[in-house]
């Protein structure tokens, strides 16, 4: 039996000309700052395209970086290249639409095996390319080859009060834009707090209610997950510095063993969307097009 290959389409808004972003994505120097560690790139159809370092994914796959070729360039507007995941030749095409006074930055990725998770790392891509043009740094970085065990935690500031995030983090409507857009939330301890997640079965999956809850402080709710192995409880925790908010999200309970790579990437995507979320207020700039967490 064949392996299964999917495809990811999603798109970022980025507040720079079209040069701009196509320079951050074929500069070598400006690669290893929002995608890997270490880029080489000979810009040209059928040039080599090899890109390595603990922060990009393909640390975790078998050829532990990418090394592929470009087979499609049309400057400034799109590039697309190969790249061998576990064995299997992928597909990604990086694409600029220019609108009237932004660019969409549209990603896709065509033939993936499945279940290499590459829907979170994308997203965590997307906003580092994005904090890049528009700040001059990455939001928040992943590193692949030191992955947490036992106890996943999350951290990073976001440019909103505490009462604003506590807001997105328990209000139904708000996590219906972040999060899942099927969420079900009873803000009280033992109310529900459901991601409408379901497993094979058709049963929740993913939280299930909530354990503690401190307003604009803490929420924590238990975990259960079908898939495998995973942690029993996740807890929020804000706290006021200046006119910012640090937010740390940790997902407990992992046997130390266990493999977290999934779990790792999807919360740091999610403090990303958080982040996106109270920082726009509420209008999220990314957008996924096509495709499943499974691919």
């Amino acid at each position: 039996m064949g392996v299964m290959k999917r495809r990811l389409r999603m798109k970022i808004r980025i507040d720079a000309e079209p040069t701009k972003i196509f320079d951050a994505v074929t500069n070598p120097l400006k690669l290893s700052i929002w995608f890997c560690n270490k880029g080489e790139v000979n810009l040209k159809v059928r040039g080599a395209i090899r890109m390595s370092g603990e922060n990009c994914a393909a640390t975790t796959f078998r050829e532990k970086e990418i090394v592929g070729s470009i087979t499609e360039l049309d400057p400034n507007r799109l590039i697309k290249f190969s790249w061998p995941i576990n064995g299997t030749q992928s597909e990604v095409t990086w694409q600029i639409d220019e609108k009237r006074n932004f660019c969409d930055f549209l990603v896709t990725h065509d033939k993936i095996p499945d279940n290499s998770m590459m829907m979170d790392a994308w997203l965590i891509y997307l906003y580092n390319l994005q904090s890049l043009l528009h700040v001059n740094r990455p939001s928040y970085r992943l590193d692949y080859a030191r992955l947490d065990k036992g106890t996943i935690r999350r951290e990073l500031f976001i440019e909103a009060l505490p009462p604003a995030i506590f807001k997105a983090l328990t209000d139904q409507r708000d996590l219906r834009v972040w999060f899942s857009s099927d969420a079900e939330v009873d803000a009280q301890v033992d109310g529900k707090y459901l991601t409408g997640w379901k497993d094979a079965n058709g049963n929740p999956d993913g939280s299930q209610k909530i354990v503690e809850l401190v307003e604009n402080k803490k929420l924590a709710y238990d975990w259960r997950y079908s898939g495998g192995p995973a942690g029993d409880l996740v807890t929020w925790e804000l706290l006021r510095i200046g006119e910012k908010t640090r937010v740390t999200v940790k997902h407990s309970g992992f046997p130390p063993e266990v493999d977290t790579k999934g779990f790792t990437q999807g919360w740091h995507a999610f403090i990303l969307g958080l982040k996106d979320f109270c920082e726009t207020r509420g209008r999220m700039s990314y957008t996924i097009i096509d495709g499943d967490w499974s691919a």
